[in-house]
């Protein structure tokens, strides 16, 4: 499988990796291994972060995405403007 980002550029490069958000193929170059919080829910609703972090790999697109400020209103402020 060749690196999706590569190919766009027209080159053939060989994958090493699939992101986890979109499932393009991607070579050393153009993966980021970014770290992955893991939770644990408890009863009543309580949620734990717990310490050890898994990890995840990005292509950049996805990255920049999933690591955007979440900026929204809600509804009822919505309306009010």
């Amino acid at each position: 499988m060749h690196c999706y980002e590569c190919s766009q550029a027209g080159l053939a490069r060989e994958a090493i990796g699939i992101c986890h958000h979109c499932s393009a193929a991607l070579c050393p170059d153009h993966a980021c291994a970014v770290a992955d919080p893991v939770m644990a829910q408890y009863l009543l609703g309580r949620t734990v972060i717990l310490p050890k972090e898994a990890r995840q790999i990005l292509c950049n697109t996805c990255r920049t995405a999933l690591e955007q400020p979440r900026a929204y209103k809600t509804a009822r402020t919505a309306l009010a403007d």
